[in-house]
């Protein structure tokens, strides 16, 4: 499959944008980046910053940390704002997640350490500082903010919706 770029240029499965890599179905991630240890990458998928799950069901960290529903591309926003070298992976699965829907797909794989062993970023020393800021940021984007306004736009419609009709019924009633 050829993709486009942002620049314009075409090539064979990869998007490159700075430290961001997505990554198609047939390629792989020794196809992008090459000889890199596939070891150091900590993965890191939507369930376990997910309010809903249970432990059991994949939640890694605490419920009230945690954030309802996450995407792997709000992970991946957040992540691309740390500097960190990340890789997106939209058709991976959770082994546990017993639904295979759309918004639950997707994977980030993270490179937190650098060759020499030294932290890649000053603020986050592990995965679960990672999935603790992560879950932290993903309230603050611009996209979530911008779907709770659409929602409560849409349920208070819904609610006039209802007191319409029930009141067009209510005037039927006394015809009857």
């Amino acid at each position: 499959a050829v993709v486009s770029t942002q620049s314009g240029h075409y090539g064979r499965g990869v998007l490159n944008f700075t430290n961001h890599y997505f990554i198609q179905s047939n390629l792989s991630m020794v196809d992008v980046l090459g000889d890199v240890d596939n070891k150091k990458w900590n993965c890191i998928y939507p369930a376990y910053i997910n309010s809903n799950k249970s432990l059991k069901h994949g939640r890694r960290i605490p419920k009230e940390t945690a954030v309802e529903n996450p995407t792997y591309q709000e992970i991946s926003d957040v992540i691309q704002s740390l500097g960190l070298q990340f890789v997106t992976q939209p058709s991976k699965h959770y082994t546990r997640e017993p639904d295979r829907e759309r918004w639950q797909q997707g994977r980030v794989k993270v490179l937190l350490v650098n060759e020499d062993g030294t932290p890649a970023n000053e603020t986050i020393a592990d995965k679960n500082q990672l999935m603790q800021y992560v879950a932290a940021m993903i309230p603050k984007l611009k996209s979530r903010s911008a779907k709770a306004i659409e929602s409560q736009q849409q349920s208070a419609s819904g609610k006039n919706k209802k007191e319409k009709s029930t009141d067009c019924h209510s005037a039927l009633i006394p015809l009857l």
